[in-house]
């Protein structure tokens, strides 16, 4: 059997000093946080800070800063910042480099790219890398969206993979052809057809603006807002399913969407206050996106029809980044669709042959459902 949970990452790690990379979401239930954990046993040598920095306390795009972590005396270092790769010095005295993250089964999250800077580094530096993986929280069968690569991964992936920060280190590896020492060893054995909710383990909230799951899955669609100018509902209570702008008429929008009969959602006309970010301070008119039925519910497409009904309901006003687009999608091609008014029908037709590849290469590299390997 393959070992899994805190006893066999403690087998796999054998007594080396630990670089560990996490955040709040490295918190195991009843044994503790795995901080805690490889500290009592005398094994954490340094700790590698993501964004939001490790205990999870700056917000979206801060700058992540290096120190000595209070808690434990062990030197943390940033790979948020001018320093997104593990350097030399941040190997020195390190023998092996673990990675506990929980992520948000969308491509965009940049723990993705943050392990995979990782795995990079540990290739080049003759260091192995261990991989404490967590369930993928939208269930590991259903891929959705366009397909591409872009940042540090750069593997072409939908923008929701349906695969563990694990699995796509083990397809990152066999696409680009590393000669990485990279071990997977799952905290907990999880049907790949449960979502997160459906297993024995809480949800910790991975960054500060996805307090649910439901915003996880809501997120894998409405994150593109951040390239518009309305907001994504950061700075409430319900970021990501909230969404909307002073200029927004939310009853005219909530009937615009859900005019178009998309299924597993239904749209609220909603008014918020941003606290911070986008509008902070303004009466936003919009809607909240409640998921009536999640696996009938596409969010990449359904992030397609908002930027589409935004646009329909208040032309004048709403403003889509071109550079931002083309970052969230990672391709010219969605962002020229949008640009010259493509119905996201036709767009997300456009995705069913790249998704179909990219369920063989998953399979060619040893991960994703047996069934990707047949279509």
């Amino acid at each position: 059997m393959e070992p899994h949970g805190v006893a066999g990452l403690i087998e796999c790690i054998g007594g080396r000093r630990v670089a560990l990379l996490t955040n709040p979401t490295g918190w195991l239930g009843e044994p503790g946080h795995l901080i805690d954990i490889l500290h009592s046993r005398g094994l954490l040598a340094a700790l590698y800070a993501p964004e939001h920095g490790v205990w999870g306390d700056l917000q979206a795009g801060e700058h992540v800063s290096g120190g000595v972590d209070p808690r434990t005396g062990v030197p943390v270092h940033s790979l948020y910042g001018q320093v997104q790769e593990p350097t030399g010095d941040m190997l020195a005295g390190v023998d092996v480099v673990v990675g506990c993250l929980q992520d948000a089964g969308a491509r965009p999250y940049t723990y993705l790219t943050t392990t995979a800077a990782c795995l990079r580094a540990c290739a080049r530096a003759g260091k192995p890398l261990i991989v404490f993986d967590r369930p993928t929280p939208l269930g590991g069968e259903v891929a959705q969206g366009n397909v591409a690569g872009g940042w540090f991964l750069s593997v072409p992936v939908p923008m929701r993979p349906a695969l563990t920060i694990g699995e796509l280190m083990l397809l990152l590896r066999h696409e680009e052809k590393l000669d990485a020492d990279l071990t997977v060893v799952p905290w907990i054995e999880a049907p790949r057809e449960l979502w997160y909710d459906e297993l024995p383990i809480s949800w910790v909230a991975p960054s500060p603006n996805l307090p649910t799951l439901e915003s996880a899955l809501c997120f894998a669609g409405t994150v593109v807002l951040e390239a518009t100018n309305a907001s994504e509902g950061r700075g409430t209570t319900r970021p990501f399913e909230l969404l909307g702008a002073p200029w927004c008429d939310g009853q005219r929008l909530a009937a615009e969407l859900n005019g178009r009969k998309l299924p597993g959602l239904l749209a609220r006309p909603a008014a918020f206050v941003p606290t911070f970010s986008k509008h902070k301070g303004e009466v936003c008119g919009g809607v909240q996106l409640h998921v009536t039925n999640r696996r009938a519910f596409d969010a990449p497409r359904v992030g397609l029809h908002v930027l589409d009904a935004l646009r329909a309901v208040a032309l004048e006003a709403f403003e889509m980044n071109a550079g931002g687009m083309r970052f969230r999608y990672h391709t010219e091609r969605v962002h020229e669709q949008l640009a010259a008014g493509t119905p996201p029908d036709e767009i997300a037709a456009g995705w069913g042959a790249e998704l179909t590849e990219y369920r063989l290469r998953a399979r060619a590299a040893g991960v994703g459902p047996a069934w990707w390997g047949r279509v």
